[in-house]
């Protein structure tokens, strides 16, 4: 009896972990698509629960748009980079695939 309930608090305890997680990305979402990255930081001593969602809010902002740069980065490297292979393989290939490519792209 005592091993179920412990069993139910812990299946409690992690939903509650889940709901909360879902709760602060959608803030962040929310406030990301509505101010974008250029959230103001406001903390108030009258009011230090407001101020601590602030500051949470503005750290997940933070957070997300360096991960949105470091992957726009990423994909701009993976985009040349695969432009670049291509023109090496054409450049290595027979004279009719070099024709093919440059009626067809050129």
């Amino acid at each position: 009896m005592n091993q179920i309930v412990l069993m139910l608090f812990g299946v409690g305890a992690k939903l509650l972990l889940i709901a909360a997680g879902v709760l602060y990305a959608s803030l962040v979402l929310t406030t990301y698509a509505r101010e974008g990255r250029d959230f103001k930081l406001h903390l108030e001593l009258s009011d230090p629960a407001r101020s601590a969602e602030h500051l949470l809010i503005w750290a997940g902002i933070k957070i997300m748009a360096a991960v949105a740069q470091a992957f726009k980065r990423t994909m701009d490297l993976l985009y040349e980079a695969s432009a670049d292979v291509g023109a090496w393989i054409v450049s290595k290939s027979n004279t009719q695939v070099r024709a093919r490519v440059a009626s067809r792209f050129l």
